[in-house]
């Protein structure tokens, strides 16, 4: 208790037949006592309760059920139970901001960032919508291969390397894609957790915007799911009446998407290095803002100097490939017009010499989208039959630069210049191949009274 002479207490009469919940607050060192159990359920016996080192007032209480909360020092209880099964709690402790439950028959578990409820018992007040300052946390890679095994729909086996367990990996709507063991216990879920309260009606849509220091745009999320699976893309804020919670992973934007491939993803967004970040939460005309620090893994000496470098050249690897999928979809929109004016056109004697000067331009388009992507990736083993082109080779290159919090090496500066510089001729010539080339098809397709073309 933070108040001298002030003790709690809770009695278990439960050998004597009596379940009733007893917890009582005495603030003169036990001369007097006050029973404070009001919201504890009939028949569910108190074993402990704790007050939180950081904040007078705010009590959990364990009982032979669960877990309660009290934000007035006891006069109101409410359930604390989330995610933890039915059990006895034994006891509790406060480690720094978790809260670590002793169970019986069900091992330990531990609340993570009570630093949520310090903020309910702070300041929220009666307000129908809120964002709560995001938890500094801890900047770290993803697990090496943590993803690799793991997939919706079954069981899966491999963790990671060298470590087996069974768990499933849960797909939600918003596009995140958490693990829920089965025979392990949970890790702390990577990245940083934005919670927020809203209103019980949410008519606007949500968007919650991550900035740096500097006010620059990292990346943004929206409530607007597309209803189609298919259509969905990266993740997505949720906007439920009541409590959300968004799990950021800590990266900056992906890239631009190439179109008609299921192969080819977006280019991800990299790792951000340690630092001060900011939070947004608007709908409609309100907003609210909150700063929290992404924070140095402790075992790790890089400098600030080096993740800047290993940054900037994973934005660069990004925007490059970015810069591909691009000319590729301006192909591929370019030669499916040209592919339906063809068939409209195949009558047409008059625009013979149309069609041949539309397959020329259709080919050599062709020819600049081959040496940039391969077309015929639609699965892992077919590098083994055909070989990578300037999008695979520069996408390979980002998980060797990621792969370690260290400055890149010069060998990767290399690469990077030597692919970007090959994928710059090829831009350049699909460039001039949309500039005359492509004005004077048009021009010969609007004597025919046809549509003209555009990417």
């Amino acid at each position: 208790p933070h108040t001298e002479g002030t003790v709690y207490m809770t009695v278990a009469r439960h050998k004597m037949g009596d379940y009733a919940a007893y917890v009582y607050r005495s603030t003169d060192l036990g001369q007097t006592w006050t029973r404070i159990d009001q919201g504890v359920p009939e028949n569910d016996f108190c074993r402990v309760i704790r007050e939180d080192p950081k904040r007078q007032g705010l009590l959990y209480l364990g009982t032979e059920r669960g877990i309660f909360v009290s934000m007035d020092g006891g006069v109101n209880w409410q359930s604390l139970q989330c995610n933890l099964p039915v059990s006895p709690v034994y006891d509790f402790v406060v480690k720094d901001h978790d809260l670590v439950v002793a169970t019986h028959g069900r091992s330990f578990w531990i609340l993570d960032d009570l630093t949520q409820l310090h903020q309910i018992f702070d300041e929220l007040g009666d307000a129908d919508r809120h964002l709560f300052r995001p938890r500094d946390t801890v900047r770290t890679p993803p697990d090496l291969f943590g993803g690799f095994w793991g997939s919706p729909g079954g069981k899966n086996y491999h963790a990671t390397i060298g470590y087996n367990a069974t768990y499933y990996v849960d797909e939600l709507e918003t596009g995140h894609k958490p693990t829920r063991m089965i025979d392990a216990g949970d890790d702390l879920e990577r990245g940083v957790r934005i919670t927020y309260l809203l209103p019980d009606e949410v008519s606007d849509t949500v968007r919650l915007t991550i900035t740096d220091t500097d006010g620059n745009e990292v990346d943004s999320f929206t409530s607007e799911i597309p209803e189609e699976k298919k259509d969905r893309d990266g993740l997505y804020a949720p906007a439920q009446p009541g409590m959300n919670a968004f799990q950021w992973p800590m990266t900056a934007a992906a890239g631009v998407k190439m179109q008609d491939t299921e192969f080819h993803g977006r280019p991800d967004g990299p790792l951000v290095p340690p630092g001060t970040y900011q939070v947004t939460l608007s709908m409609g005309d309100w907003s609210q803002s909150q700063t929290f620090d992404l924070v140095r893994d402790p075992r790790v000496e890089t400098s600030d100097a080096d993740f800047a470098e290993q940054y900037e050249l994973m934005l660069k690897i990004r925007d490059k490939l970015s810069e591909v999928a691009t000319g590729v979809n301006k192909v591929r929109t370019l030669r499916k017009q040209v592919g339906d004016w063809k068939e409209r056109l195949a009558d047409d004697d008059a625009a013979t010499d149309v069609l041949v000067a539309a397959d020329d331009l259709s080919d050599r388009l062709t020819e600049v989208e081959h040496q940039l992507v391969q077309v015929e990736f639609t699965s892992e083993g077919d590098s083994l039959n055909y070989r990578e082109m300037l999008f695979e080779k520069l996408g390979n290159l980002a998980p060797i630069v990621r792969s370690a919090d260290t400055r890149p090496t010069v060998q990767s500066h290399q690469v990077y210049d030597k692919l970007a510089g090959q994928i710059d001729e090829q831009l350049a010539r699909l460039d001039e191949l949309l500039g005359d080339p492509l004005d004077d098809l048009n021009r010969r397709l609007d004597e025919l009274d046809v549509a003209v073309l555009g990417t």
